[in-house]
């Protein structure tokens, strides 16, 4: 990463954590905006690492459903258009709000 031309900051840090009874988290985040942030998840836990496409756990090692909007960011085990019967994430993970500025 080339950080030559523009700055970085880490706004927020924190786990994610599915594998438990957690239906969902809303995060507020000031200074959050989609335009000039982003929000990242990564897995923290080797098991929580899909091994393949064609892992029939895919749905439970599978990233959360995530909605960006200024000031917070909502975080979901799973679409939410999908059907009652889909297969959530049960992930652990550390997830991070970084601002970029030029």
């Amino acid at each position: 990463m080339d950080t030559n031309s523009f700055t970085y900051q880490v706004i927020w840090q924190g786990v994610i954590d599915f594998s438990g009874a957690t239906p969902s988290y809303t995060l507020n985040i000031p200074g959050f905006n989609p335009a000039n942030c982003v929000f990242m998840i990564i897995p923290s836990r080797a098991q929580d690492v899909q091994s393949s496409e064609t892992d029939g756990s895919g749905n439970t090692k599978s990233y959360p459903y995530v909605t960006p909007s200024v000031g917070q960011v909502v975080v979901l085990p799973k679409n939410p258009s999908a059907r009652a019967s889909t297969l959530q994430t049960r992930i652990v993970a550390k997830a991070y709000a970084v601002r970029f500025a030029t």
